[in-house]
């Protein structure tokens, strides 16, 4: 019995670091899939250099939300 007590803090870290984890992949897996539909809608509506540069812009804000997630750009 006291062995079951004793795996219950253990597991509720267990799964609240998972819970964060995911959390985290699932942001940043939306955030790809923004940029993705912007690129292809740009290419849809403008030609080529629309999805290039929408493209461009998406990967540029993606790397910006990366590097402020990082610690980058405080003082």
């Amino acid at each position: 019995m006291d062995e079951k007590k004793s795996i219950w803090p253990v597991l509720v870290q267990v799964i609240r670091a998972t819970v964060g984890y995911l959390g985290l992949y699932l942001d940043d897996l939306l955030l790809i899939a923004a940029g993705a539909c912007l690129t292809a809608a740009a290419y849809e509506q403008y030609g080529r250099p629309a999805g290039f540069a929408a493209a461009g812009v998406c990967l540029a804000g993606y790397a910006f939300v990366v590097a402020r997630s990082r610690g980058g750009g405080k003082r």
